[in-house]
């Protein structure tokens, strides 16, 4: 390959990373470790992305401790003691404070920034990153690490603003803030993952509680509970090859529980006992080998739905609380040990969007189809502009100033769910068509993090060119999606935020790949072995010929 001609412009640094949760934080030492000078910016106070942001009452992980955290660095897995096995967002905060100072990465953020625009330069072969303090800085690498789920979606309710009492939302929960509930009346929109873990909190303390459901979700049993001892001893005993393991895994995770058996080879006896057995093991969604397939899903819906009815004592509230509506997995599913219980408390009361709707919001409270209900506080529950959101809500330009957004007007396109045709060197881990949220994200942080400074380096040692995917790539890329989409059930015709279905004129497409880790975290180094045949190279004195 022919030498890179020396820029006219130099940068300011090799790599700049926006965002400090998990695949920040390690982007940044990641980038250290190459020798390579970066920066970071980032829209928080502190570390912790989602983390930091989701400070509402309730708000944990259900994905175990054991394996929701790093192991690139053999010490910290070592020197971290988890106290529960589903961590609470204060303690999984902590531990990515501990992490980035362990790592000796904080002085490279400027905190408190939101990054605007990215502008890259054909001439030069740079990106020109600028941010709200009026900022520009240049760059050769640009690492969007700003999460799934960091764009809130704004209730698309009529009279928001008009409301005369506190709101808050759940999605930018006020850190500087004592938020006292004690004795109010609170009004909750939306049973997704944060109002099934809040509504139970706001529950102790308020007079009244007013839950405004659209759509019933699955709920099932948390793992929670103390750290077993011989499986933390375990992973401490060689993590670099439990690291090694969790890419080999379906989900970037190793389940405390698998169904021994394949739902066609039980009767009906059999598949009882397999779904009472995993119900135990609070892993119900794994009670058979092949819990994916139509059939097997369909009895796992229908003992979830028996499991959450019997918890429920107003048989109105039960009926409205269990999803008839669509199959398990088919949208995001919450787990919580008390969410169900908490509606048979006597100040809780369910009200069903889809019998009667929101019509606004006034001063008072909110106006339903039926009634008006006076309220001192209202909690937005209602989530995210998902996966997408995040890239599309900065101005991003390319070669020949082909914008992001009119890019992915359609939806988002990419390749390997981390770099976009036209947008040399731009890398976009945990954005869309990647395992993403349906995956272990600290897995995944550390898999596509390895896989991007790998592309890095390679650039490195060969002339320092633009990369990005050929747009065959990915329209393959979208193929392959679209093609395990459809093995899932209830994945392609269930409204969800995996789709875009919940922000109102957001294109529907399935942002998720559901092939597996270990597929993609093979796929994408098949890419790397063969100096990558899916992309194309962009040398500055060839870049205006690109397209």
């Amino acid at each position: 390959m022919s030498s890179e001609l020396e820029n006219s412009t130099a940068p300011d640094c090799d790599v700049i990373v926006v965002g400090a949760g998990f695949a920040g934080i390690y982007a940044l030492w990641k980038a250290r470790q190459c020798g390579l000078d970066v920066r970071g910016f980032e829209r928080g106070s502190d570390v912790g992305g989602t983390w930091y942001w989701n400070a509402y009452p309730g708000a944990r992980c259900d994905v175990a401790s054991y394996n929701y955290a790093y192991f690139f660095d053999s010490e910290i897995v070592r020197a971290w003691d988890w106290s529960d096995v589903c961590a609470g967002q204060n303690e999984i905060q902590r531990y990515l404070r501990f992490v980035a100072e362990r790592c000796d990465v904080l002085g490279s953020v400027t905190f408190d920034t939101t990054v605007v625009s990215a502008t890259y330069a054909k001439e030069t072969g740079l990106w020109t990153v600028r941010t709200s303090n009026g900022e520009s800085t240049v760059c050769r690498y640009l690492v969007l690490a700003v999460g799934a789920l960091s764009e809130p979606k704004a209730p698309d309710i009529e009279g928001v603003d008009d409301f005369a009492g506190k709101a808050y939302f759940t999605s930018s929960w006020p850190r500087d803030e004592d938020v006292d509930l004690k004795g109010k009346r609170v009004g909750v929109i939306g049973t997704g993952s944060s109002g099934v873990q809040a509504i139970p909190e706001i529950a102790k303390v308020a007079s009244d509680v007013f839950v405004f459901q659209r759509t019933a979700n699955y709920v099932t049993p948390t793992s929670g509970g103390p750290m077993d001892p011989d499986i933390v001893a375990a992973l401490r005993a060689d993590p670099q090859a439990v690291r090694s393991e969790l890419r080999e895994t379906f989900g970037g995770n190793q389940p405390l529980y698998v169904g021994e058996e394949r739902f066609h080879d039980l009767d009906e006896t059999g598949r009882e006992r397999a779904l009472w057995q995993a119900w135990d093991a609070r892993e119900v969604p794994l009670a058979f080998r092949d819990a994916h397939l139509p059939e097997a899903n369909a009895a796992i819906s229908e003992f979830i739905r028996k499991r959450m009815h019997e918890q429920v004592e107003d048989p109105w509230t039960a009926d409205q609380i269990v999803p008839w509506d669509h199959p398990y997995g088919g949208k995001r599913p919450c787990m919580s040990d008390v969410y169900l219980q908490t509606y048979n408390l006597p100040h809780v009361r369910l009200i069903s969007l889809k019998e009667t709707p929101i019509e606004r919001i006034i001063p008072e409270g909110i106006v339903t189809s039926a009634e008006t209900i006076p309220l001192d506080v209202i909690v937005y529950a209602t989530g995210f502009d998902a996966i997408s959101g995040p890239v599309r809500a900065m101005n991003i330009t390319g070669i020949d100033g082909v914008a992001m957004n009119d890019v992915w007007q359609n939806g988002p396109v990419n390749y390997m769910g981390t770099m976009v045709h036209r947008f040399p060197n731009l890398f976009l881990p945990s954005s869309a068509m990647s395992p993403s949220v349906l995956s272990n994200m600290a897995t995944l942080a550390e898999q596509q993090i390895d896989f991007i400074f790998d592309k890095i380096m390679w650039l490195e040692a060969n002339g320092r060119p633009g990369l990005h995917p050929s747009e065959e790539s990915q329209i393959h890329w979208q193929k392959e999606n679209l093609r395990f989409a459809e093995r899932i059930p209830g994945a392609l015709d269930t409204d969800s935020w995996y789709n875009g279905a919940n922000v109102p004129g957001k294109p529907r497409q399935y942002m998720v790949y559901r092939g597996g880790f270990k597929r993609y975290h093979d796929a994408c180094y098949a890419e790397l072995e063969s100096d990558f045949p899916g992309y194309e190279l962009v040398r500055k004195t060839e870049a205006n010929r690109a397209s």
